[in-house]
């Protein structure tokens, strides 16, 4: 999940002669798709003439003229065919950082604005890259579980000893804003940072062209990058296999980058040690080989799941649609022709 933010915002044109509406009106002109956002902010987009609607009700309905601004979230996005359901569609306002899940060749070719909610969501999506990296090396899930079923017994528990975090190293796929704050935190935690990405940066950390000898080289691999097709399974059996026995495979990013065919296969055999998962390959819905393996943690895709965080992006995406009607700059615009300047 992480980003830059693109500097030069456009101005879209909000059609001219469209009055603002209110909720119980027939015309409407933004749709709510996502289900997520705190109650507040969805009533201020009914109040701007919005409508929440489900992804099931829209894709089987027909045509909606009028709509100039979708609102969606990186798990429910925006495919083709949604899209043409709305011709004067002009804005994608994104409830997230992760716009690979909307149709981006439709986006260009109609010319339809995008906006995200980026720079608010790294420092929790890194402090969870963190708790889940120490959940997994000090076995605090298992542990939880052991006291609970009553098997404390002796002073000294008979419970496996943990792994310490200090002086291993870190690989970390992706040094955008996130992974870059996942960065600091290891070092602070005394490890040693390496990071692999399409180009070296200004950074005190050790730049691994080779994402396969980077893994190699790791204790934990962090996986921090955009999703996409150009990022898609590139944490593949080899990439796993070279982090090894004792090595521990952290996703906060999104579950396409990781093959989960051979993430269960390595697992199950051994040749990857342990997986600290926040992301996967086909939410919500989990593989069963995953759910019952003891060397996995996981949780339901909280990176940025914090109260605090998600009003601010909510907020945020309040602005940009705003912005969009008043027709001024959007404050966190995505253009699409410049999409690719998002960071690996």
């Amino acid at each position: 999940m992480a980003g830059s933010r693109i500097k030069s915002a456009p101005r879209f044109r909000s059609g001219e002669g469209i009055v603002s509406v209110t909720s119980d009106q027939k015309t409407i002109r933004i749709v709510v798709l996502t289900a997520v956002l705190p109650v507040s902010v969805v009533s201020t987009l009914e109040g701007m003439g919005g409508r929440q609607m489900s992804v099931a009700d829209v894709a089987a309905g027909s045509e909606i003229p009028g709509v100039q601004v979708l609102v969606t979230d990186p798990g429910v996005g925006a495919n083709a065919d949604i899209l043409a359901k709305f011709p004067d569609l002009k804005l994608v306002a994104c409830y997230g950082i992760g716009i690979d899940s909307i149709h981006m060749p439709t986006v260009k070719a109609r010319g339809i604005g995008i906006s995200n909610t980026p720079g608010l969501l790294t420092e929790d999506v890194a402090d969870l890259a963190m708790a889940l990296m120490l959940a997994s090396a000090r076995d605090i899930v298992p542990q939880t579980q052991y006291i609970r079923d009553g098997r404390w017994t002796t002073i000294a528990a008979k419970v496996p000893l943990g792994r310490s975090l200090k002086n291993k190293a870190i690989g970390i796929v992706g040094l955008g804003n996130i992974g870059a704050a996942i960065a600091e935190r290891a070092a602070a935690f005394r490890m040693r940072v390496s990071y692999h990405g399409p180009r070296q940066k200004p950074v005190p950390y050790t730049y691994m062209p080779d994402l396969v000898a980077m893994a190699t080289e790791s204790d934990f691999l962090v996986v921090a990058s955009r999703g996409g097709e150009d990022t898609r399974k590139i944490v593949n059996r080899e990439v796993l296999e070279a982090l090894g026995p004792e090595g521990t495979l952290v996703n906060v990013s999104r579950g396409s980058i990781v093959d989960e065919a051979a993430l269960v296969e390595a697992l199950r055999t051994g040749k990857l040690g342990f997986a600290a998962l926040d992301v996967f390959a086909n939410e919500p819905r989990v593989s069963e080989k995953l759910l019952w393996m003891p060397n996995v943690i996981m949780t339901p895709h909280q990176g940025s799941a914090t109260a605090e965080t998600r009003l601010a992006m909510a907020l945020l995406l309040v602005e940009n649609v705003q912005a969009f009607f008043k027709g001024t700059p959007l404050p966190t615009p995505v253009v699409p022709i410049a999409i690719w300047a998002f960071e690996l």
